[in-house]
């Protein structure tokens, strides 16, 4: 079939609410919590959904005094 996969990074927050480190992975995160003496017991790890690219849009430029014709 066509099934999509949903991706999903997960979140390292720190005791004070504070986003640590993203990872593609929840062994990232305790690789990141541990390699910074961060105590799991006191950190919270989340699921967090992959940002969407946002669509960049341009304005044409206006030159005063420049003619269509």
């Amino acid at each position: 079939g066509s099934g999509t996969v949903k991706r999903r990074v997960h979140g390292l927050y720190d005791h004070d609410g504070i986003l640590r480190f993203i990872g593609l992975d929840r062994e990232a995160c305790v690789a990141y919590a541990e390699l910074f003496d961060l105590s799991l017991a006191r950190c919270s790890l989340m699921d967090l959904p992959l940002p969407l690219p946002l669509a960049v849009r341009t304005r044409q430029r206006m030159i005063p005094g420049a003619s269509n014709s």
